[in-house]
């Protein structure tokens, strides 16, 4: 299998207008930092499940954090799911067989 990270990186946005620029940074700055707060949230949630002092209050602060991540993920997915089927689209085409 080929690594995710070389498909979804985009080298080249110097035809993209500002605007455009910097909407897209945004959703990739937020995305990332949602991911990573989740899997990070999880490691301590898994850490801290038999500590006394973990109060309730935090626990719904990690879990807030969580579902904010995951309600990124389906997009990720569809968004993914949409080059897919592009790449394919675009190689069927090539072989001169998409309309």
């Amino acid at each position: 299998m080929s690594d995710i990270y070389h498909a979804l990186v985009v080298h080249d946005f110097s035809k993209e207008r500002d605007a455009t620029l910097q909407d897209t940074r945004d959703a990739y700055g937020d995305a990332c930092m949602s991911i990573n707060n989740a899997m990070q949230l999880i490691g301590y949630l898994l850490q801290i499940v038999d500590d006394e002092e973990y109060s309730g209050d935090d626990a719904k602060r990690y879990l807030f954090l969580i579902g904010n991540v995951l309600s990124q993920l389906p997009r990720i997915s569809e968004a993914l799911s949409q080059n897919e089927r592009s790449a394919d689209y675009e190689l069927k085409k090539r072989k001169g067989g998409a309309k």
